[in-house]
């Protein structure tokens, strides 16, 4: 079960709220909006009559009123428990006139009444929360303020762990924790920094992080749901600002809404990129796959031409030139159908810019060879052969720039658009943009419906990002795996789309 958060977008986020009965920490620097997103919780409690507890161990309840005055927070709600704890120097009845940490509320209430209180240990601190249970939902704003239990690390984390087990058991309250985070950096040494000490993020079911940017000479607000253990939760980052009602994540929607998003895809072959891509790959439109040199594209545009062939039809290839005649003529014979037939009945069209295969079969061109052989007559050519049925074409960019300048690369591109190109016809380039001039590299992308970027990092591991695309998961990235069996590459799930237990598809798709 889930627990909306009073955020329509968070909830989406998380795949419908926080998890029922565990504890979530909020983790951020000053202003990010920590106690609002833990207010905003607890509103959402209260709107729907359930027992709401916020303990504060930094303001008082004046202040607190003040803090959320220009919010719709009511403070007052019998729904709503407010109370504070603080440790403060004093006397305990077991300390005698000696002075020590005490626990008081921050408006300076005694827990024992008189002269004394009780010392700031778990022990009191828990006989005193006891008293709230049970609860809903309860906030913790924030553990900073309890850091004084414990000598070191591992008692805190022990201390934090016996709260969490009180509020979530004993309360059954799904309870939220603010914490300062202790490190500025969103990363160090390659690894997220989340929360203000190990003890807490550790302990916790999930972590969301608040932090500021500085955006074009503007801060902004920024969350990421850091993790959420059982929970297939969206991964990207999401702006936030400050509304009446609290916290407004944003954007709802990275992609164009329904009436804008073609409704006609053709399947990539592999069905976590299909799900990522909202469907696969629009038809109509052009897909750009940009890769790093290392990660290979060749999964992919196999697994498109299968697929197009399935839907009968006709292919033009202009091949990668990493590619070889021997390699590509298996890879089309074993998963595609046999290349000599699909040549000799017009269903296959191979552009030879690298002037690497040999020109005596019907339906291969060697635009750099021959002058009849040019890349407008040579499309010509392929569009009088391919009849009324739809083309899908794959078209490397780097085997045309021994033979066309970047100008003539753009010139036939509008060209094609303009005479040749059917409604239904789809296309798929692909290059590494570090082998092209920047800003040939932006025609191409600023063209695109839709572009999907590979890459391998230094550990060796291959991911896989949907930068543009008018449905889908916009920015979200992907990890890459090879397997034995068709369609021989698996793409993680993206979130909210697969189980709970994996993002990776089952049944080697």
């Amino acid at each position: 079960m889930s627990v909306p958060t009073g955020s329509e977008t968070l909830d989406s986020i998380l795949d419908g709220g926080l998890p029922e009965g565990r504890t979530v920490l909020v983790t951020g620097g000053p202003g990010t909006g920590k106690s609002t997103l833990a207010m905003q919780f607890l509103a959402e409690g209260v709107a729907r009559d359930e027992d709401c507890l916020y303990i504060s161990t930094e303001q008082t309840f004046d202040e607190l009123s003040d803090a959320f005055e220009e919010f719709a927070f009511d403070l007052h709600d019998d729904n709503l428990t407010v109370t504070s704890l603080h440790a403060t120097p004093g006397q305990t009845v077991e300390g005698g006139d000696g002075r020590e940490l005490t626990l008081e509320t921050l408006e300076g209430g005694k827990m024992l009444g008189g002269d004394y209180s009780a010392p700031f240990e778990s022990q009191y601190i828990t006989q005193y929360l006891e008293r709230f249970a049970p609860a809903d939902r309860v906030v913790l704003d924030s553990v900073s303020g309890l850091s004084a239990i414990g000598e070191d690390q591992d008692v805190f984390r022990r201390t934090l762990l016996d709260f969490i087990r009180l509020l979530n058991d004993e309360f059954g309250a799904t309870a939220l924790f603010t914490a300062e985070e202790s490190q500025p950096d969103l990363n160090q040494n390659d690894v997220k920094t989340v929360a203000a000490s190990d003890a807490v993020q550790f302990n916790t079911h999930g972590v969301l992080r608040l932090w500021r940017e500085n955006v074009g000479g503007d801060y902004h607000r920024f969350l990421e749901v850091v993790k959420m253990r059982g929970v297939d939760h969206d991964t990207r980052v999401h702006e936030v600002s400050f509304t009446h009602e609290g916290l407004r994540i944003s954007p709802r929607l990275r992609t164009h809404p329904g009436e804008f998003v073609p409704s006609d895809h053709m399947s990539t072959g592999i069905d976590g990129l299909d799900r990522l891509m909202g469907g696969g790959v629009v038809k109509g439109g052009t897909l750009l796959l940009e890769h790093d040199g290392q990660a290979s594209p060749h999964s992919i545009l196999t697994n498109l031409m299968v697929q197009a062939r399935e839907e009968g039809m006709p292919i033009t290839i202009i091949p990668p030139v990493e590619l070889p005649p021997k390699r590509l003529r298996t890879i089309i014979d074993e998963r595609i159908g046999d290349m000599e037939e699909l040549l000799a009945n017009d269903q296959l069209f191979l552009v030879d810019f690298a002037n690497i295969w040999e020109n005596t079969k019907r339906n291969v061109f060697k635009p750099q060879e021959h002058d009849t052989d040019n890349p407008a007559s040579v499309f010509r050519t392929i569009d009088e052969r391919r009849g009324d049925a739809p083309m899908f074409s794959i078209l490397n960019v780097e085997a045309q720039l021994p033979v066309l300048t970047d100008d003539e690369l753009r010139q036939i591109r509008f060209w094609e658009e303009e005479n040749l190109y059917q409604p239904e016809d789809t296309s798929m380039y692909l290059f590494n943009p570090q082998s092209l001039d920047e800003e040939l590299a932006a025609f191409y992308e600023n063209g695109a419906w839709q572009t999907l970027e590979t890459w391998v990092t230094d550990k060796g591991l291959q991911y896989l990002e949907l930068q543009k695309s008018p449905s889908g998961f916009m920015g979200s990235t992907r990890l890459v795996e090879y397997i034995e069996e068709e369609p021989y590459m698996r793409i993680q799930q993206p979130p909210g789309a697969g189980s709970t237990e994996t993002t990776l598809d089952d049944g080697g798709q």
